[in-house]
């Protein structure tokens, strides 16, 4: 902030001030609540701060509209409580019995019987600053710590002389811990906040999750013994407000400093959660609570289509282990998207596409016109830190709920209407790579994302041999055989299927090896014919598992952790990628016929650029059996996939 605006800002305060101290009391609230109004209604960064901050909190238990009032009342508290701290001489010389009712003096004096001073512990709640009239229900001097507010030096000079004319002195954290001391050993109160740890702050549970609390109280009260009285000050209505002082908090000692320091800084943060979830609008919600919590929570959108829910969990994988190695620990829940009905799904699209512009559109409430209701509840019921979709639906979704939970957003695929720049990571694989991103934004792997990789492929091994036991012990080689079904623009050919199986079976012969096979949901119910028909009889044929007539879950993964090589057809990118991640050699036939140069469709383009980089082998039917051989003798040579480390890398940036 320039000087001059540091000037205008004080010089508005000070005339504020001056105006509120010929007011009355009754007026200067009814002002400071039509600023906090006002202000709500005007300072949307602030607005996205407090709802997600209570959002966190409270998202099991009030809907959107429910956060938005609380959000309002916050920054109604908010301005009030500021208007108060400017009235604060004015305050003191009317008579603070008028303003402020306090209940357990008697705590406070036989905390002082000790003779080793008393910690006044605190939080940034209610019309805190009202606390530094406290000196006046004590016998002993009351002294307040505050932060140093060196960028506005005026400004803290003048709240400091009314800190000061309100009764309590005033010790600057961080450098004054001298008289802080002194003025325990001379048994007086000392104010401490507990909250705002930042950095260097103790992470302990607070409200649901955890967050970084202030230890310098702690750390005093261990060392100097003397005692610890939380002290809470909350809004009755009309002027009035309740300070609250508690019993001295019995402090754990067992000679372990920091661990001692960690438990009973956690005893006090459970002590003000209780308090702030019954007053929630009572606490300054400004700043990140949970900043630095090593606890968050991803949320996958599904949109309903498989291949999608199975590269965003692939993902959220990744992001999950990326997190767990900065010492987070991850909740991963999963939202289901249910429509209304196809006319929502295309209305939702042109919303979003409008809402990138409107701000007043970026509620998530507006999700419970174009989903169900059980659908709606879902999505409500979480607060996320990050945010995984794949495909246009997801992504819709993706972007409002990351507006609304100020969380990261990641959007795999193409995001439909929004444009890509809306999102804080978009994954776009090689064969859907867009030029109109910045790079700092994109992450680029070769194929789609996917759940493959050693442990995973490892578990569904496991889990075939328990459907098919024969296959354990069998140290044959094993070429999997992988088989799609039509999509769009591609139909599968019977004479060609035929083909296959006479290539793959004169194959098996020749290498002495075994056939691992299995079908898809899509594939026609005459290509499954002439598939079990070809090889139910044929003894090589270790595995043939027809999709839609007896599926194993554990099928294409155990099939891709047993086989030395992999034949995927050409129509499924999906499957071609989980193919590569595997590791193992892949030929890829199409479901054409032939790979020409130049590719006809999509699928095709996939599919030549990953042949032309060295990472797969094209092949047509007829030549199955040579490729094969070429690839087990080692002939040819493919390249490993890098895709783990490119994602792995790309997310490093958001974490």
């Amino acid at each position: 902030m320039s000087s001059f605006k540091k000037s205008f800002l004080f010089a508005v305060i000070k005339i504020a001030a001056f105006l509120f101290m010929l007011l009355p009391i009754g007026i200067n609230l009814w002002i400071g609540r039509c600023l906090g109004w006002i202000g709500y209604h005007l300072l949307s960064r602030k607005r996205k701060v407090v709802y997600a901050n209570l959002k966190t909190v409270f998202a099991p238990t009030h809907s959107p509209s429910q956060l938005r009032v609380m959000t309002r009342d916050v920054f109604i508290n908010f301005v009030q409580s500021a208007v108060e701290l400017l009235c604060l001489p004015k305050i003191k010389d009317l008579g603070i019995g008028k303003f402020v009712d306090i209940e357990g003096k008697e705590h406070v004096d036989q905390a002082l019987l000790l003779g080793k001073g008393v910690i006044f512990l605190a939080i940034h709640s209610g019309s805190w600053e009202l606390a530094s009239v406290v000196g006046g229900i004590t016998k002993g001097s009351y002294h307040v710590v505050v932060n140093d507010q060196s960028k506005l030096p005026q400004l803290d000079k003048m709240l400091n002389e009314y800190r000061t004319i309100a009764g309590a002195h005033v010790i600057f954290a961080g450098t004054d811990t001298k008289e802080i001391i002194k003025a325990l050993r001379h048994n007086e109160i000392v104010s401490i906040v507990i909250d705002q740890g930042g950095r260097t702050g103790q992470i302990v549970p607070f409200l649901g999750k955890t967050s970084s609390m202030s230890t310098g109280a702690m750390r005093l009260a261990l060392k100097y013994g003397c005692g610890v009285c939380p002290v809470w000050i909350e809004r009755r209505g009309n002027g009035k407000h309740v300070l609250k002082a508690f019993p001295a908090m019995s402090l754990t000692v067992t000679g372990d400093l920091e661990q001692d320091i960690k438990v009973n800084v956690s005893k006090a943060a459970d002590h003000f959660a209780h308090l702030l979830r019954e007053h929630p609008v009572e606490y300054i919600w400004f700043y990140k609570v949970f900043k630095y919590s090593s606890q968050k929570q991803m949320v996958i959108v599904d949109d309903g289509r498989t291949g999608h829910l199975r590269q965003s969990q692939a993902l959220a994988r990744t992001l999950r282990e990326v997190l767990e190695k900065r010492g987070k620990s991850v909740e991963e829940n999963t939202i289901s998207l249910q429509w209304r009905g196809p006319w929502a799904i295309s209305l939702f699209a042109f919303y979003v596409f409008l809402a990138q512009y409107l701000s007043f559109l970026k509620r998530e409430d507006c999700l419970r016109y174009f989903l169900t209701d059980i659908s709606f509840k879902d999505v409500m019921k979480y607060k996320a830190d990050y945010i995984v979709s794949c495909g246009s639906q997801g992504a819709g979704v993706n972007f409002i709920l990351s507006q609304n939970h100020l969380a990261k957003s990641i959007s795999i695929l193409t995001p439909g209407l929004i444009s890509k720049e809306r999102f804080d990571v978009v994954v776009l694989p090689q064969h859907d790579r867009s030029k109109t991103i910045r790079r700092a934004r994109l992450i680029t792997p070769k194929v789609s994302p996917n759940m493959i990789s050693t442990a995973y492929l490892r578990e569904q091994t496991e889990g075939l041999f328990k459907h098919c036991s024969r296959l354990k012990g069998n140290a044959r080689t094993k070429f999997g055989v992988l088989i799609g079904g039509d999509a769009q623009g591609v139909k599968f050919d019977e004479a060609q299927i035929r083909e296959l199986i006479d290539q793959i079976k004169e194959a098996a012969l020749y290498l002495n090896a075994d056939i691992l096979l299995t079908t898809s949901r899509r594939t026609p119910a005459a290509i499954e014919r002439i598939i079990a028909d070809g090889l139910k009889s044929f003894e090589p044929c270790s595995l043939c598992i027809i999709a839609n007539q007896s599926n194993i879950p554990e099928a294409v993964g155990g099939i891709l952790g047993l086989s030395d090589v992999v034949i995927v057809s050409g129509e499924s990118i999906s499957m071609v990628s989980e193919a590569l991640s595997s590791g193992k050699h892949t030929i890829v036939f199409s479901p054409h016929g032939q790979y020409g140069k130049s590719p006809r469709d999509k699928y095709e383009d996939f599919v030549l650029k990953l042949n032309d980089q060295g990472y797969l082998m094209t092949s047509s039917v007829g030549d199955l059996k040579e490729k094969i051989a070429k690839l087990l003798s080692h002939e040819v040579t493919l390249k490993p996939l890098d895709d783990q480390n490119i994602i792995e890398n790309g997310l490093e940036a958001i974490v």
